[in-house]
């Protein structure tokens, strides 16, 4: 491969300050590449206009576009990519600010990585093809990365951007088995490929410990490559690769043939991973919860041992009054208990069950690739006649979800779950395959503060709730109803290590009684009637604290089936 010249990074050179940007001056060649491997990295970039910046290795120097939209993996979707200056090598491994002033000052952060190659090379040549595709204008590669997989072709058009030297192309995914169009890449993966930070936090020079990235949707989203797996290499890394898959909000229920329709269970969402000897519990925010249900943990680990193999399943802890699926709240008292003979009180006088409705490793088949319905049939059949009052199997209605609805209403669960019966599992991913119809007004929102109480009550009068949009901290409201008194001194522990003395929201609000300001991390799950016109809730109630979701994930939900006609 030819050394890097001068020339090819004097442009980059020229516009930058280096005695005030971080940004490496190019000087050195970088670390090296593997023989035969070319490497590509996606930096977003919030500049002037947030935008995502494709580099691919050529010539000793990383060629790069800005895409304004960031790529997608619809191919009927087409995003402009404008080709910028040649960047040196070491900026791949870049991640940080550039003072504003500067050129491009604002965050970047890595957002994936990985090598690439050539589509058609010459005698296994992918350099020389990828440069006669650069030339031509007709880039056709395949990238290798750890959120982007599979070919894309880059389309040079003809005319320049207003005031640029350099052209604009397209950026287009090609139908191959990586290619999605029901998922969102860029919306759904928003934190650093290497750091597991947001922009928000690589921002204010944040540090996030090793132990929190590894919860991170970089470090979990990318399945195995093969259905074929080491079970024991599975079964201790798979924390580290896998977390749930998630619903988006339905606002009618999907009809035709394809879906099934399952109970939304009203508990604590988590993944198992099961052996015949070990059984760990795990929240989509990598909490462990094992020993807070040493009643489940065993019922799985006899499940393990009896299917004499190990297993990673998808479902839902729940609460079980007089042999009935009970609410959230009557699973709030355990959740955060610690004590061992209070959780042994818990387990042998109120115990949970859990429900399972997906499974992602079954012994040595990965199954994140296969549809819903080769998932299923693995469920069922590791769970034929091994379901016990404490393990138990969703139920899923195939084809009518009026059905389903009108059931979910009559028992009063929260809701159902739709799903595509072709779709894939994929880990860490907010899909419109998966749709969660709610029949109530409920969600979870984050406390940023809380007021004095008033005449007998004690320790809090009303928690102050808002939720994030982007760098914003939105209030929607206040609530006193819904708690217990030791839930009151409870959530007045909670907050007071967290006091502020300035109001997290971007619009503070004027309370009647003297308020405490906090640090927006606490999630709690409130009921309400439905938002008024100015973006309130009307008559919120407390249901209980969520720890098992981020509290930078909480956003407002748009409005489901809670108004249909029944």
């Amino acid at each position: 491969m030819p050394r890097a010249r001068s020339a090819p990074l004097a442009e980059y050179r020229r516009k930058r300050d280096f005695s005030r940007t971080a940004e490496p001056a190019g000087h050195g060649a970088g670390a090296p590449s593997r023989q035969g491997t070319l490497r590509f990295v996606i930096q977003k970039h919030a500049a002037s206009h947030l935008h995502f910046d494709l580099r691919l290795e050529l010539d000793g120097v990383m060629k790069s576009w800005a895409v304004p939209k960031g790529p997608s993996l619809d191919p009927g979707i087409k995003r402009l990519a404008m080709e910028v200056e040649d960047h040196p090598i070491d900026y791949n491994t870049f991640e940080g600010t550039i003072p504003k002033g500067e050129y491009g000052g604002g965050t970047v952060m890595l957002w994936d990585r990985g090598t690439y190659r050539a589509d058609a090379a010459d005698d296994g040549d992918d350099e020389k093809a990828i440069r006669r595709g650069y030339r031509s204008g007709d880039l056709k590669f395949t990238l290798q990365g750890e959120r982007l997989r599979g070919s894309w072709v880059l389309v040079r058009m003809r005319g320049r951007e207003a005031g640029s030297s350099k052209p604009q192309w397209l950026l287009i995914k090609h139908r191959d088995d990586e290619a999605r169009d029901d998922i969102d890449i860029v919306a759904e993966t928003t934190t650093s490929v290497t750091t597991g930070r947001t922009m928000e936090e690589i921002a204010a020079g944040k540090k996030r410990p090793a132990k929190a990235r590894k919860s991170t949707t970089a470090a979990r989203r990318a399945p195995p490559s093969t259905r074929k797996a080491s079970a024991r290499v599975v079964t201790s890394r798979a924390a580290e690769r896998f977390e749930p898959m998630y619903a988006s909000i339905g606002t009618s229920v999907p009809d035709g043939e394809g879906w099934t329709f399952e109970p939304k269970y009203d508990g604590i969402r988590v993944l198992a991973f099961v052996t015949k000897d070990t059984v760990r519990l795990v929240t989509r925010n990598g909490n462990d919860k094992t020993k807070q249900f040493p009643e489940i943990a065993e019922a799985l680990r006899t499940l393990g041992r009896k299917a004499e193999r190990e297993l990673v399943v998808d479902g839902e802890i729940i609460a079980v009054v007089d042999g009935e699926v009970a609410r959230f709240q009557a699973l709030q008292d355990r959740m955060h208990v610690k004590d061992p003979l209070a959780i042994e009180h818990f387990a042998d006088n109120q115990p949970a069950a859990i429900v399972l409705f997906d499974i992602l490793v079954d012994g040595p088949d990965v199954l994140v690739k296969e549809p819903w319905t080769t998932r299923r049939k693995h469920l069922e059949r590791v769970l034929r006649r091994r379901t016990t009052h404490r393990l138990r199997l969703s139920e899923s209605i195939p084809g009518d979800g009026q059905e389903m609805l009108e059931r979910v209403r009559r028992d009063g669960w929260e809701g159902v779950i739709a799903k595509r019966t072709s779709s894939r599992y994929d880990p860490g991913v907010r899909s419109k395959a998966w749709l969660k119809l709610k029949v109530e007004h409920r969600q979870e929102f984050v406390i940023g503060g809380w007021t004095e109480p008033r005449n007998t009550r004690e320790h809090i009068g009303a928690i102050l709730l808002g939720y994030f949009e982007g760098d914003r901290f939105i209030y929607v409201g206040h609530t006193g109803g819904g708690f217990t008194r030791a839930g009151l001194k409870d959530m007045y522990r909670r907050l007071a290590r967290l006091e502020r003395k300035t109001p997290p929201f971007e619009t503070p609000p004027r309370t009647n009684e003297r308020a405490h300001w906090t640090r927006p991390e606490v999630v709690v799950e409130v009921k309400f009637n439905e938002w008024t016109a100015d973006g309130k809730l009307r008559q919120p109630i407390f249901l209980g604290v969520r720890d098992d979701k981020p509290a930078r994930d909480v956003g407002r939900e748009p409005e489901s089936v809670q108004h249909a006609k029944r």
